[in-house]
């Protein structure tokens, strides 16, 4: 098999695992799917020795392409390869302007969004600072447990044991449905 046929089947290939997305990751599917192709380009001799078959090839890197190329991403942006992201205190203007925007979102009446804001401020003030943060890289950014850890420097665990306690402290002064 020729080159430009093994690179066609790949790319056929990996088209077919993303299936119907469009994007995967945060990413849009056809950019990894072009980064990838072009990433086989440069080591065509190489990887037809160990996978003749194109397909094979497509399933072993199916999963790492996206992960290699969102992470090429975020390095080019200057987030750092593995995505550390700046922490923001909660108590920043900023801040307050992004749940501004998030109460200002949720809903048309003025008279809501006030209550909304006014509900936002009281939350944020009645968790201590390490829940005000993850709650906030939680809810604003829409951050998992796993990416907390990182930039807060902490476990997964206990960003999630953390996430809880701030859960339980609202839930006790608003009730389930704040």
């Amino acid at each position: 098999m020729n080159q430009s046929t093994y690179i066609l089947k790949f790319q056929a290939s990996l088209q077919n695992r993303f299936g119907s997305r469009t994007t995967y990751m945060g990413q849009e599917v056809d950019d990894i799917i072009s980064y990838a192709v072009v990433t086989l380009m440069g080591k065509i001799a190489q990887v037809k020795e160990v996978y003749p078959d194109p397909v094979a090839y497509a399933g072993m890197r199916f999963l790492s392409v996206a992960h290699d190329f969102r992470r090429r991403q975020m390095a080019q942006r200057g987030e750092g390869a593995r995505g550390e992201r700046k922490l923001v205190s909660a108590s920043d203007e900023q801040t307050w302007t992004q749940l501004e925007g998030i109460a200002c979102d949720a809903e048309d009446d003025v008279a809501e969004r006030m209550d909304n804001m006014k509900l936002i401020k009281e939350v944020m003030q009645i968790l201590p600072i390490d829940q005000q943060r993850m709650f906030y890289l939680r809810g604003v950014h829409g951050l998992t447990d796993s990416e907390i850890a990182k930039i807060m420097g902490k476990r997964r665990e206990t960003v999630n044991r953390v996430l809880s306690a701030a859960r339980r402290n609202v839930n006790k002064t608003y009730g389930p449905a704040a």
